[in-house]
């Protein structure tokens, strides 16, 4: 199980005593003694009996750490120019302060850890926002008929769904709208509209700048002709950040229902979010191809 340290990374012992101690082989004996690479730990500062250290990742495993202020001590004290005084111990703040927890209690810690993790996965996987975008349902041009359909989809399938507003034809302000869902606590976030060829169309690259290796399966492809169409085609998009998804779906609302019933039935199933993605871009497509075929049909009459 990992842990994120969030901006406490900076841990210190206390009772230490430095004579030409070799400052590299001081960190490295702490990052030993936390199952961390020699480079991830570093000293930042030596004063009065006190030594700071400060790892240099976000993220951390939580066996590696709790009730570890014992081996931190002892693989310093082992090293030529340093000297630890019986009353030598470690302190930080925020998850780094569970070093200096009693190795007895440890996996307790972690296993309730676990459980509230768990739990707490599990509440934000099934809270949902649905957003609109475009400046054509902004104006009031159009009836934003998919966020109500959505809601309703998502409330009976047993998500607490709720709308979060419309999102205006601008990349950064979409990335923005994501974020502030993302730290309401959304498990799965959903927009329709913005997913097509044209300049103004930015859910996509929305979510990519979220997350660079979201799933982008394409719906539609077609060369670009730089009037209308600026792009080479229309695709959807499942991205993750952290516990949380972030579907795209397209704007008229025939594809929001194909693409919302293949959405709960990959989420049903368990599917990971390439297979979900495709499922989805799947169920659309053939919407697309079976009117692309009833016109060309027509025409051959």
């Amino acid at each position: 199980m990992e842990w994120d340290l969030l901006e406490k990374t900076t841990f210190w012992v206390e009772g230490a005593r430095l004579d030409g101690a070799n400052l590299g082989e001081v960190a490295a004996a702490a990052a030993s003694a936390l199952g961390l690479d020699h480079d991830e730990v570093m000293v930042v500062d030596v004063q009065n009996e006190i030594v700071a250290f400060d790892v240099l990742r976000r993220k951390v495993d939580a066996d590696s750490i709790v009730g570890k202020f014992g081996e931190i001590l002892r693989r310093m004290g082992a090293i030529s120019g340093v000297s630890l005084s019986e009353s030598a111990s470690v302190h930080s703040e925020g998850i780094l302060g569970l070093i200096a927890l009693d190795p007895g209690m440890s996996k307790d810690v972690i296993s309730r850890s676990e459980e509230m993790g768990s739990a707490v996965a599990d509440a934000v996987s099934r809270k949902a926002c649905v957003f609109a975008s475009g400046s054509e349902v902004i104006a009031g041009n159009i009836e934003d008929t998919n966020s109500p359909y959505l809601i309703n989809a998502l409330t009976e399938a047993g998500f607490q769904a709720e709308f979060g507003g419309i999102i205006e034809d601008d990349v950064i302000v979409a990335v923005n709208r994501l974020e502030g869902a993302l730290i309401k606590g959304f498990g799965l976030i959903i927009t329709t509209g913005g997913v097509g060829a044209e300049s103004k169309d930015h859910s996509v690259e929305a979510v990519l700048r979220l997350d660079p290796n979201a799933y982008t399966p394409w719906i539609l492809k077609f060369t670009p002709d730089m009037k209308r169409h600026h792009k080479e085609g229309v695709r959807i998009a499942v991205g993750r950040i952290g516990i949380s998804r972030i579907v795209t779906l397209p704007g008229p609302h025939a594809e929001v229902r194909l693409g919302c019933r293949a959405l709960l039935t990959g989420l049903d199933r368990g599917l990971d979010d390439a297979a979900l993605a495709d499922t989805m871009a799947s169920a659309i497509r053939e919407r697309w191809l079976t009117r692309m075929g009833k016109e060309i049909q027509h025409h051959g009459h």
